[in-house]
């Protein structure tokens, strides 16, 4: 006879090769995945997000090419400062030109 103790035993050990590394990697591929999402909304909360890799950030910053997208970006305070100063150190990234006066961008970095 079976008591409602046993019933929730685990009846073997787990031997699945989805270990932490695996669920890390699937996690990175899914981030990815939001990162480049065509819809700018959906990277825009990725963006916004104090959750989000600092390497994603940085990806993101690299290729994004819609201003209010990479904007959100750069105001994320994962993102590191040494990131935003290359971006706005290269003279050939036209982008860097979209927030020359942004007041708001050039107050947060001045924190």
């Amino acid at each position: 006879m079976s008591t409602l103790k046993n019933v929730f035993k685990p009846k073997s050990t787990n031997t699945s090769s989805k270990n932490a590394s695996f669920y890390n990697k699937e996690k990175s591929r899914c981030l990815i995945d939001i990162a480049t999402d065509p819809n700018p909304i959906v990277r825009i909360a990725l963006a916004k997000s104090s959750h989000t890799p600092t390497k994603i950030l940085t990806a993101m910053v690299e290729q994004e090419t819609d201003k209010e997208v990479l904007r959100t970006i750069l105001m994320n305070d994962r993102l590191p400062r040494k990131t935003v100063a290359t971006f706005v150190s290269d003279a050939n990234d036209e982008r860097v030109e979209w927030f020359e006066d942004d007041q708001e961008l050039i107050e947060h970095f001045m924190q």
